[in-house]
Formats: structure tokens, C-alpha cells, sequence
């Protein structure tokens, strides 16, 4: 299995380990956006001229005696022109510094004898989180809904490009989840910080400059607005499932996959088991977001709130005891984090606390503390005296029946056949607007006698007239109640 130097130059990271680090920092950024303005082909002396025209006053403060102190004894010398200190020379040597640890490689064209910079690979991917770390512009890709926005246009149109819609849902998946877990791990590092914060502004510089720019507004904002996942991540994963239930569609997209040149050699059993998993994958993946958003709203929320509270704690002008106590607590913690070489009892604010401040250790009275010889103990707590939860088992048990036997014949069947029968007096028909509520118990005696209706068991046939009706400040169904098994009077005539 290859590790990292086996891909990389084992040196590769030593300018940034240096003593002069910022200075090779500033060096490599430059080289960056020279790579993304001249693209192709970079002249070294244009390099150069970048370098000179921007850090002039960066290079002022840099000494190449003085970096090359850190040199190990293994490493490669480089050479230094004769005149060490002007801007040219410096420049010359952190280029041919950087050079020689691998970032890039210097070639002259034999036909022109210009100098030319070529980055490699892993230079160019380093380069760009460098120049990201050192950027504070930064845009949020809404992957979520272009996620949604490509399946749902494959669904529409059943082209030939599912698959590859198939296999790019698949990449933003795994890139949104790892933005998910980039801001809940940003979140909780910002939390830890406020911790060690003992200065009102501090701690407001650090939410409204650093954590509501890099954090709030680059990620969170757009991922509870334009790119929600609450809002596309069930439409997306409904589609998905609709592909997954529908053969034909797995079976054009195996077709798409055959023409693959990765898929070459695959049979149609393996391409399709493939895309079953692909597409279970990404169901998965955007079921568990939804789920760890909610935790990152909350997470959000108590970092807000632990902002709030740590700012009025610490502007607090509290004149009460707790206050210069609260004031007290204060000093000493900024006593120990300014001083973190001192063990406590060194602290002079420490020192000077211990001899203003005089504690007396808390005792207690008891039978013996009356007779000589006084001893001084301390209080052992020991287990309370059992005691039986039950004075009258025999009465509290028929009690306790007889409250469970009232409270089941309340609402029985005979006592629900009872009501409606009240109700209903010498009528064989009335409607719910017949049923005087007088209280919650009429009410729930009137859904149980339509419910018990509907299920024969009592005798009553139930029809529904309407679906709403106000009555006796309920809203509810209307229904009507009908004797079963007896004729109208008019009918009997």
C-alpha cells in the first residue's frame, strides 16, 4: 500500500516549518494565481515579476542568513546570489527553494532558452486549499438542488445521459455530506472557543468577523434557503425510488452503462446490481442529512445562545457580592491562561486571593458533641429507614379497583348505548345537532357511540350527512342516529 511520501517529495512541506513560513506561504499563493491567470505555460520571470511587484514589503523582512539556519544536514544547499540582501536575490532564492523541495520544476526550453515553471499534480491540489485558506472569498455550490434539478430533468426526458445523472448524484452526495459535517465540525470548534474567551469583544469579533463569514453566511445560511435540504432532499430521494421500483429504467440505464469504458467486461447482472447500490447509497446518505441538519440547528442555536450569555456575563457590571465574585472568577481566569507555565500556587493574584479570603470548614452537632472528649467528624450518609408503602394494603387495594371499575363503566358500552338512548327519547331518528354537550364526557361518549355504531355494537344504525358543523362550540361531523329494528309510526299506520 503507497503512504503519502511515496507520492509526494519527502521536503515538500519544509518551507511551511520554517522560520520564515509566511514569506513561502505568500510564495506559493502567488504561484497559484499565476497558474490560473497564465494557464498553461508560466515564464519564470513573470513568476518572478509577481513576486516583486506584490511583496516588496513582505521581502523586506526576510533574511536569507537567517533562513538558512534552518537547513538539516541532510538537506540540499542552494545556491545564494553574491549580493544576498536586495529584493532580486531573495526572490531567486525562495524560488529555487521551493524548486528544489518539490512544489515545481524549472525547465528552459532548449529552442528559446526561456525558463519555464511546471506544477505537478499534487502541487496544484495543495496549492488550491492554500490559496482557499488564505481567501476570504468563498461561494457555496448548491449542490442539493442540482442534485434534485439534473434527476428530475433524466426522469422527465428518460435520455440517454441517466446513468451518468446517476453517477454525478451519486459525487454530490458524498461532497454535500461532507459539507454537513464541515459546518456541524466548525460549529463545535467555534463553541470551543468561546470557552477560553474572557473578553467581551473578543468574543464578539469572533461571531460576527470570523464565525458568521466562514461559517453562518458561507455555509448554513444557503443550506436552510436556496439549497435546503429539507426542501429537495425527500423530492429527490422520491425519484430515486421511483427508478428503483421501475425495471425498465434500470434496464436503459444499464444500457447507458455498457458504453461506459470503465464498465467494459461487465455483464448486465453486475451493471444493474450496481446501480441498485448506487441508488440505495444515495437514498441513504440524503436520509441521514435530513436527520443531521436537525442536530446542526440545534448545535447553532446553542452556540448563538452561549454567545449571548458569555457577552453579558462578561460586560456585567454587577455592584452585589455575586458580581465582584463573578469579577474575582474573572481575573483568575485570565490570570491562568496568560500564565500557563505557573502551577496554581504560584499566581501572585492567586496568592493574594488566599490571604484576603478565609475559609472555615463546615462541621455538624449531634449527640456526642456535648461530652468530652470532643471529636470531630465528618457526616457519612447512610441509607433511609425502609418504610412500607402501604399503611392499609387491603383497603387501598379495594380503593384502587373500585376507582378503575368507575372509571371503565364511564365510558362502557351499555353506558354509551345508554346516552344515545337518552338522547334519542321516543324518537327512532335524531342527528348529532340533537345531542345536547354539556362537557367532555359528553363529547366523548357521542365519538364512541358513532364509532360503536359503525362496528354493530350497539343497536343504531350511523349515516353521515355532512363533513362540518359548528355545534355547541364544536367543530365535528354531522351525523344521524336510526333505531335498528323498529318502524316510524307513520309507517305503521
Amino acid at each position: 500500500m503507497a503512504t503519502l511520501f511515496d507520492r509526494i517529495p519527502s521536503d515538500l512541506f519544509s518551507p511551511l516549518s520554517r522560520k520564515y513560513k509566511s514569506i513561502y506561504a505568500f510564495a506559493l499563493v502567488c504561484l497559484y494565481r499565476c497558474l490560473k491567470l497564465y494557464k498553461t505555460d508560466i515564464k519564470r520571470s513573470d513568476y518572478v515579476s509577481v513576486l516583486r511587484s506584490q511583496g516588496t514589503q513582505i521581502m523586506a523582512l526576510f533574511s536569507v542568513e537567517q533562513d538558512r539556519l534552518d537547513d538539516k544536514e541532510d538537506e540540499v544547499s542552494i545556491d545564494v546570489d553574491s549580493d544576498g540582501d536586495n529584493l532580486n536575490s531573495k526572490i531567486n532564492y525562495i524560488v529555487r527553494k521551493l524548486s528544489g523541495c518539490g512544489w515545481f520544476i524549472v525547465s528552459k526550453n532548449p529552442k528559446n532558452g526561456i525558463e519555464y515553471i511546471y506544477v505537478p499534480s499534487y502541487s496544484i491540489q495543495l496549492l488550491k486549499v492554500i490559496d482557499e485558506l488564505t481567501s476570504d472569498v468563498g461561494s457555496y455550490l448548491p449542490l442539493v438542488h442540482q442534485t434534485y434539478a439534473e434527476l428530475k430533468m433524466e426522469d422527465e426526458k428518460e435520455d440517454d445521459y441517466m446513468y451518468r445523472a446517476l453517477l454525478n448524484a451519486r459525487q454530490n452526495a458524498d461532497e454535500i455530506e461532507m459539507s454537513v459535517t464541515l459546518l456541524r465540525q466548525q460549529i463545535c470548534v467555534f463553541g470551543n472557543r468561546l470557552t477560553s474567551v474572557l473578553d467581551p469583544n473578543i468574543a464578539l469579533s469572533q461571531h460576527f468577523d470570523e464565525y458568521r463569514t466562514s461559517v453562518s453566511d458561507k455555509y448554513y445560511h444557503p443550506m436552510k434557503t436556496f439549497d435546503s435540504l429539507g426542501l429537495y432532499s425527500q423530492p429527490t430521494i422520491a425519484i430515486l425510488n421511483k427508478w428503483l421500483k421501475s425495471e425498465r429504467t434500470i434496464t436503459l440505464m444499464v444500457k447507458e452503462a455498457k458504453s461506459e469504458p470503465a464498465n467494459r467486461g461487465k455483464g448486465e447482472d453486475v451493471l444493474a446490481r450496481e446501480i441498485i447500490k448506487t441508488i440505495n447509497e444515495i437514498i441513504d446518505i440524503f436520509s441521514k442529512l435530513t436527520s443531521a441538519f436537525n442536530d446542526i440547528d440545534s448545535a447553532n442555536a446553542d452556540y448563538t445562545e452561549a454567545v449571548q450569555k458569555k457577552i453579558n456575563y462578561l460586560s456585567a457590571t454587577d455592584k452585589t457580592v455575586k458580581g465582584k465574585i463573578d469579577r474575582i472568577i474573572l481575573a483568575l481566569a485570565t490570570e491562568i491562561k496568560e500564565n500557563p507555565a505557573l502551577r496554581y500556587d504560584e499566581l501572585p493574584i492567586l496568592e493574594r486571593a488566599t490571604d484576603t479570603l478565609s475559609f472555615d470548614r463546615a462541621g455538624f452537632l449531634d449527640s456526642r458533641s456535648m461530652t468530652m472528649p470532643f471529636r470531630r467528624e465528618q457526616a457519612e450518609e447512610s441509607e433511609p429507614l425502609p418504610m412500607d408503602d402501604d399503611f392499609f394494603p387491603l383497603d387501598q387495594a379495594e380503593l384502587m379497583r373500585s376507582m378503575l371499575d368507575s372509571e371503565l363503566d364511564r365510558f362502557s358500552d351499555d353506558a354509551v348505548e345508554a346516552f344515545i338512548g337518552d338522547a334519542m327519547g321516543k324518537n327512532d331518528r335524531i342527528t348529532t345537532e340533537d345531542i345536547t354537550v354539556r362537557d367532555a364526557d359528553s363529547l366523548v361518549l357521542m365519538i364512541l357511540a358513532i364509532l360503536k355504531a359503525m362496528l354493530n355494537v350497539i343497536p343504531y344504525k350511523v349515516t353521515k350527512i355532512s363533513d362540518r358543523i359548528e355545534h355547541d362550540g364544536y367543530y365535528m361531523p354531522s351525523y344521524s342516529f336510526e333505531r335498528k329494528g323498529t318502524k316510524r309510526k307513520s309507517e305503521v299506520r
